[in-house]
């Protein structure tokens, strides 16, 4: 990893960064996905509420940020298995900014979410470059696959792996 890049735990003053960043990362990755009028539309009051209110919860200490000489560069989040709901961890997001890629910051991110937990996540059919990233990770295809009607039917897969994979194979 760059040594001006560091990985840590989110703090709610990071919220209203976050929110920024949120939606430049999104831009980022679903720009070739999603109709212009869609991402036109895609604002940061929505994203700064969902920082706020999940840096206030329970599960704050599982989100992290990435930064570069200071700067928000890109951030990860994970849920815990819970009872009734997840089998596994759940990685909900892992965002970093394309500036940043290729930099070790991704599977750093990656390691501080989840380490070496059995983990699940959902990523875009259509996003080739997350899929290898997270099959280097030790990640499978499940075969379920969804689609996020809010989001102009854009289709997920899932993906999964066993604990104690946190390093890339090979």
């Amino acid at each position: 990893m760059d040594h001006t890049c560091s990985v840590r735990q989110a703090a709610p003053e990071d919220a209203e960064a976050l929110a920024r960043l949120h939606l430049e990362c999104w831009r980022e990755t679903y720009t070739h996905l999603l109709s212009p009028g869609f991402m036109a539309r895609q604002g940061v009051e929505e994203r700064l509420a969902m920082w706020r209110h999940l840096l206030a919860g329970p599960h704050a200490g599982r989100q992290y940020v990435a930064n570069d000489a200071g700067k928000l560069v890109g951030f990860a989040g994970s849920l815990p298995p819970e009872e009734g709901l997840r089998e596994q961890a759940e990685l909900w997001g892992i965002y970093l900014l394309a500036s940043h890629h290729g930099r070790g910051l991704g599977q750093a991110l990656l390691e501080a979410a989840i380490g070496s937990e059995a983990a699940a996540l959902w990523v875009a059919e259509d996003n080739p470059r997350a899929q290898a990233f997270y099959q280097r990770h030790g990640f499978v295809f499940t075969g379920a696959r969804d689609t996020i009607e809010d989001w102009e039917g854009l289709a997920e897969v899932r993906m999964a792996r066993p604990a104690g994979l946190a390093r890339p194979a090979g």
